[in-house]
């Protein structure tokens, strides 16, 4: 279940996609940032951990999607699947159940 979504528009060419889930147990978050050059651009999966940190569980650099993503673009659209992709390959990697239980709950 997604908890919040951002969506910000950069400079030219870039623009991101900011989403925080209570999923499995879990409080994954996956950004996606997309640079008007490839190599600046990523996506990543992190994970809330008991201290209240981020940690990184997965990412996808953007030159295996960049290509796919229009220059410029009016909403989050275009991020989604990538976004998707990257949070679906956080799940299989963090164990089932939660080593810990997440803040708040």
């Amino acid at each position: 279940m997604i908890v919040d979504e951002v969506f910000h528009q950069g400079g030219p060419g870039s623009y991101e996609l900011t989403r925080v889930h209570h999923t499995d147990g879990y409080v994954p978050r996956v950004r996606v940032y997309r640079d008007s050059y490839a190599k600046q651009s990523t996506a990543v999966a992190e994970v809330l951990t008991p201290l209240v940190t981020w940690t990184i569980i997965a990412s996808s650099p953007g030159h295996g999607w960049h290509r796919t993503t229009p220059t410029t673009s009016p909403d989050a659209t275009p991020l989604i699947p990538v976004a998707d992709e990257v949070l679906q390959r956080a799940r299989r990697i963090l164990p089932m159940p939660p080593p810990f239980t997440t803040p708040g709950r």
